[in-house]
């Protein structure tokens, strides 16, 4: 115990008592028990109680989600002179970080103590049996993810998703009951092993919701929609845009799994951070071909949908900046919307790129929106007059020539590398290689694979979409452009434009000029940079 709290044994210590649980399990201590083992501890040895803090359902490991530094900063403030647990496990569960917060608390000028490992954490013999405490729950810890891991992959195996919890869309099936002997638990007449099944209310909601997406509508206007619908999330609320975004990430409508398996977990739920993906038991809700048209589209994204909202713009998300940098790389990154001058008493919006360090110049590159949208009405009525079509298709030849050849190699590449794996298996089984050696390169040739997979993928579709839409479907759009609200006329230009590049004035010049980059050219922004828009070659 430190020097504070040893002088104050003179009057009466004052203990705020701790509680944690993580899951409930039959084997653990519930919180109702841990407080009256630490209030008949308080009592037995004379210390005041100040207060009761709870943290239900958080691990031990992490000390980032749970109150602990606020009970600490409640000490420094003087409202009390302990923490009091039930065993040290409950304090935290990594030696490390365990010990990093015990210093604080001490530097605070309080202590820790345990009501069921009463020990005398002054000396140097109380401290290592403390620490021993410490690193037995680490231990735990790691049995306790063991086992969770086991389990999780004995189900991932079965194409079952790692918890029996339903998921958005689905149900669990009409047979499943709770367990009159665990609660936690459920019990299955038709003996279903947790397989779930669609829900008649969300699942159609949620398959709508993709096919929407797909066609270009946005997160917000769908969350929108939905809650007017009455669809709700499992707990009955309101679901925002990044809500959606989580659940239709997570690929489950469309029959998959996914999981990191021993990697650390993703920061976003963006399909290509889950290096690893399983078939599903269950039955999907869309199609496949919806699922990859939602994945391409989903990792064009500029930014999270958190921020999604109704276009005020026909070109939003959709102007990128054709200033260079030092190297001559394009600058190609998004023109977000800004406040402009007044004229006449209306106020001016330009598209403008906050990225004017980056260029040569060292000048901010913008340009009126209202120009971007005249621009693109022209061109939208060239086409519609057939203006351009055969010499586009003329100039296109060679690089179809070039995506074919490359398709060619990318398909050789992917049957070599198939190859490989088949042979790591052989060579494990043989006893060539041991299990690690064997999972860390099977490790490296999957992801080679979906590397090679995504970029034919790419090319395939490229070719398929190398012809431009026909001029009647230009003079449709031409009819409607007026009538159209923005997010209309967005939804439709994101069916025949890539993007809009604005490059400054050069020379003489005066105002910026502007390049479209129809869907059928060749994709200019790299896959992997495409969210950021950051400098390419």
């Amino acid at each position: 115990m430190n020097r504070t709290v040893r002088n104050q044994r003179t009057k009466q210590l004052r203990a705020i008592i701790y509680i944690r649980v993580s899951t409930a399990r039959e084997d653990m201590k519930s919180p109702e028990q841990q407080l009256a083992i630490c209030r008949a501890y308080l009592t037995q040895k004379g210390i005041a109680e100040v207060d009761v803090v709870r943290d239900l359902d958080l691990s031990g490991s992490d000390f980032a989600k749970r109150k602990i530094s606020q009970i600490i900063d409640r000490i420094r403030a003087g409202e009390a002179d302990a923490i009091v647990v039930w065993e040290y496990s409950r304090f935290g569960r990594t030696l490390i970080g365990s010990l990093f917060y015990i210093k604080e608390l001490q530097e605070a000028g309080g202590d820790l103590l345990s009501a069921t490992q009463d020990i005398d954490a002054s000396t140097a013999a109380g401290r290592y049996m403390r620490d021993q405490f410490l690193r037995l729950a680490e231990y735990q810890l790691d049995q306790i993810r063991d086992s969770w891991r086991s389990t999780h992959q004995r189900r991932l195996n079965k194409g079952l998703p790692h918890g029996g919890q339903p998921r958005f869309g689905y149900l669990r099936c009409p047979g499943c009951q709770r367990s009159e002997e665990n609660p936690a638990r459920y019990v299955c007449q038709n003996k279903c092993e947790g397989l779930l099944v669609h829900d008649p209310v969300r699942g159609p909601a949620l398959a709508k919701a993709y096919r929407r997406f797909v066609d270009g509508d946005t997160l917000y206007a769908i969350a929108r929609d939905a809650w007017e619908e009455g669809v709700t999330s499992l707990r009955g609320s309101r679901m925002t845009a990044d809500q959606w975004r989580v659940v239709m990430d997570s690929g489950f409508a469309a029959g998959y799994l996914r999981s990191v398996g021993q990697g650390p977990k993703p920061t976003n739920s963006r399909p290509d951070s889950y290096p690893i993906w399983y078939d599903g038991a269950h039955d999907a809700l869309i199609s496949q071909a919806t699922w990859d048209s939602y994945v391409e589209l989903r990792l064009r994204q500029a930014d999270a949908f958190t921020r999604e909202r109704e276009p005020k713009w026909s070109c939003t998300s959709m102007v990128r900046c054709g200033e260079s940098d030092d190297n001559e790389n394009l600058c190609l990154r998004i023109m977000r919307t800004a406040g402009g001058n007044s004229r006449g008493g209306t106020m001016v919006r330009a598209f403008r790129c906050a990225h004017s360090e980056n260029h040569a110049s060292g000048k901010t590159v913008n340009i009126r929106a209202a120009r971007v949208d005249a621009l693109v009405l022209d061109w939208i009525r060239k086409n519609a007059q057939g203006v351009e079509t055969v010499q586009d298709r003329l100039d296109q030849r060679e690089e179809i020539e070039v995506s074919r050849t490359r398709i060619v190699e990318l398909e050789r590449s992917i049957k070599t590398l198939l190859q490989r794996k088949q042979r790591i298996n052989e060579g494990y089984e043989a006893g060539l290689n041991d299990l690690e050696t064997a999972k860390a390169r099977m490790v490296v040739a999957d992801t080679e694979v979906r590397e090679k997979k995504a970029d034919l993928k790419r090319l395939m579709q490229q070719l398929a979409s190398v012809e431009p839409p026909s001029k009647e479907k230009f003079s449709g759009l031409a009819e409607v452009w007026d009538s159209a609200t923005p997010a209309e006329r967005r939804k439709a230009l994101r069916k025949v434009i890539r993007y809009v590049i604005v490059t400054p004035p050069r020379g003489g010049e005066k105002v910026s000029s502007m390049r479209i980059v129809p869907l059928w050219e060749p994709d200019i922004v790299p896959a992997h940079k495409r969210s950021k828009g950051v400098s390419v070659a």
